[in-house]
C-alpha cells in the first residue's frame, strides 16, 4: 500500500493535538492569561526645533481607568555617554484606551547630541486606585526614533 499524504497529515495533526492537550486529571495546565494592562509609551520622533530638539512621544493608556495626571522623570543622555539632563515631563490627562501624542522641546540640546532617553521614574500617576508604582510597573516602551529608549 502506498504512502498517502492526507493520511500522514491527519495523523500528524492528531499527534500534535494530543501532545499539546493536558493529561487527564492534570490540573496544572492553566487557561491563558488575558494580556496585562499596559501604559504604552513610545519615543516616536526627534526633530530639530529652534535652538534644540523637539521630542515626540506616543502614549496609550491601556490601564483599567483614566489617568487624571501623568508625569515622568526622564533622563536624557549625550551621544557620547554621560547624562545631559534629568527632567520631568507632564503628559497630562490620559483617557482609558486613548492614544495621545505629546511633544516636548529640549532647548539647548541639538537632536544629534542625544544618545538615549531613559524613563527614570513615574513622578505622578493620579487616577482611581492608581499609584506611581502601579504606572511604572505597567509601562511598556517602544521606539521609532533611532535612539535607545527604555526603562
Amino acid at each position: 500500500m502506498g504512502f498517502r499524504l492526507g493520511t500522514a497529515f491527519a495523523a500528524g495533526a492528531m499527534l500534535t493535538a494530543a501532545m499539546a492537550a493536558p493529561a487527564l486529571g492534570d490540573t496544572t495546565a492553566a487557561a491563558p492569561d488575558a494580556a496585562a494592562p499596559t501604559l504604552h509609551l513610545e519615543l516616536n520622533n526627534l526633530a530639530p526645533h529652534a535652538d534644540g530638539c523637539r521630542v515626540t512621544f506616543l502614549v496609550r493608556n491601556g490601564l483599567p481607568s483614566a489617568i487624571d495626571e501623568l508625569s515622568l522623570e526622564v533622563a536624557v543622555f549625550k551621544a557620547d555617554g554621560p547624562i545631559e539632563r534629568l527632567m520631568r515631563l507632564n503628559f497630562g490627562v490620559l483617557i482609558k484606551d486613548k492614544t495621545r501624542i505629546r511633544q516636548f522641546d529640549l532647548d539647548g540640546t541639538p537632536c544629534p547630541d542625544i544618545g538615549r532617553i531613559l524613563v527614570n521614574d513615574v513622578a505622578t500617576c493620579d487616577g482611581p486606585s492608581l499609584t506611581p508604582l502601579d504606572c511604572l510597573k505597567a509601562i511598556e516602551v517602544g521606539d521609532d526614533a533611532k535612539i535607545p529608549f527604555g526603562l
